[in-house]
């Protein structure tokens, strides 16, 4: 994997600490990953996948393939609806602008309350409340102790 990110480094032209800058990780870590004092973490190799998206991750992590993705666009044309990749054999799809269903400004907005009464079940009153504090005390409330006005 070394050898991999050397090979990165090698492609942008950048030295181990411009590279490390780049990525957003120490100097000493890209240091000690160029020596093979460490291998690089997962953290390392999202940080180079992220800074470099040409890098082909299978390539990056496994070693199998090319460095360089295979459907990487250079020099997209962002003023054109044609979709990025699409076959030319293919007939581009119509781009249409959504239509925006515009809501009232100064809608009230009442909250929907809603009784569910379920008749197969009888209805539950509390009959004890036990309240337990941090020296290890407790107090409990029966149904006996409410006040009655």
């Amino acid at each position: 994997m070394k050898e991999r990110i050397l090979a990165v480094m090698e492609h942008e032209g950048l030295t181990p600490s411009k590279f490390a800058e780049a990525i957003g990780i120490q100097r000493s870590a890209m240091s000690h990953i160029i020596s093979g004092r460490n291998n690089p973490s997962l953290d390392v190799l999202l940080k180079v996948l992220e800074k470099f998206t040409y890098v082909d991750s299978d390539w990056l992590l496994f070693g199998k393939g090319t460095m360089m993705r295979q459907h990487v666009l250079t020099n997209p044309d962002l003023f054109t609806n044609a979709p990025i990749n699409a076959p030319e054999e293919q007939e581009t799809p119509e781009y249409r602008k959504e239509i925006r269903v515009e809501t009232p400004v100064n809608t009230p907005k009442q909250p929907v309350i809603e009784q569910i009464i379920c008749p197969e079940k009888p209805s539950r009153n509390v009959s004890k409340i036990m309240i337990f504090y941090s020296d290890n005390t407790f107090e409990t409330f029966t149904a006996e102790n409410k006040k009655k006005d």
